[in-house]
């Protein structure tokens, strides 16, 4: 048994190469060994077509708060969140920088065409939010994003499920917020990561199993 280590990711306005560069198309949610490319982890979390005539997708880009396991160099399990502040920040430097039609698949190389920003907002009153009537259970502060999808080979694969979530990339400064007094087992959760067996959706099902228990 190991002390749980919890990491803020946060934006450091005096380092410029702080920020966040693109939300991915992804089909599953990824835990990931590098960088910071974080999805919408649980059915409630992944997008939904709100539009099929006019082909629009809205799902969450970040959740406040929302504990997401990382592993790091020597495949060690840590913990990191963003802030609600750090969200904001997030959400205005995108618009700031021209990162709406920053797009890929898959964390792929490529920007995708055809794919657009139409609706970026922070959720303020999750009960009264538009994410409310769209059928989302979000904490407030989060941030939703809706995007067209003009593009063919994309909107396929929205629509048979091959893609159900947004994952957003970008580099972020951190700040080791504690040393959790509760004790995890990483081994546990390392055996989860590496698991070939699981889904990336199982995955983070055992593990928030394992958290909700520290929490």
């Amino acid at each position: 048994m190991e002390k749980k280590i919890l990491i803020e990711l946060f934006i450091d306005e005096a380092d410029k190469e702080n920020g966040l560069d693109i939300i991915s198309f992804v089909s599953a949610p990824a835990i990931e060994k590098d960088f910071m490319h974080f999805n919408s982890e649980v059915d409630s979390f992944k997008f939904k077509s709100t539009d099929e005539e006019k082909r629009i997708v809205t799902g969450p880009a970040m959740i406040p708060n929302q504990e997401i396991v990382r592993m790091d160099a020597e495949g060690k399990p840590y913990f990191v969140f963003f802030t609600s502040e750090t969200i904001e920040k997030a959400q205005e430097v995108f618009a700031k920088y021209g990162k709406t039609k920053a797009t890929n698949f898959e964390h792929e190389d490529s920007n995708l065409e055809g794919v657009t920003v139409v609706e970026s907002w922070i959720v303020k009153d999750p009960k009264n939010d538009k994410s409310n009537a769209l059928g989302f259970d979000v904490p407030a502060n989060t941030w939703m994003v809706s995007y067209k999808v003009d593009n063919d080979e994309l909107w396929a694969k929205v629509k048979n499920g091959e893609v159900s979530g947004f994952s957003i990339e970008g580099v972020f400064s951190k700040n080791i917020v504690k040393m959790s007094e509760e004790e995890i087992d990483l081994e546990i959760i390392e055996k989860i990561v590496t698991n070939e067996d699981l889904t990336e959706e199982q995955k983070y099902n055992e593990i928030s199993v394992i958290i909700s228990k520290l929490v």
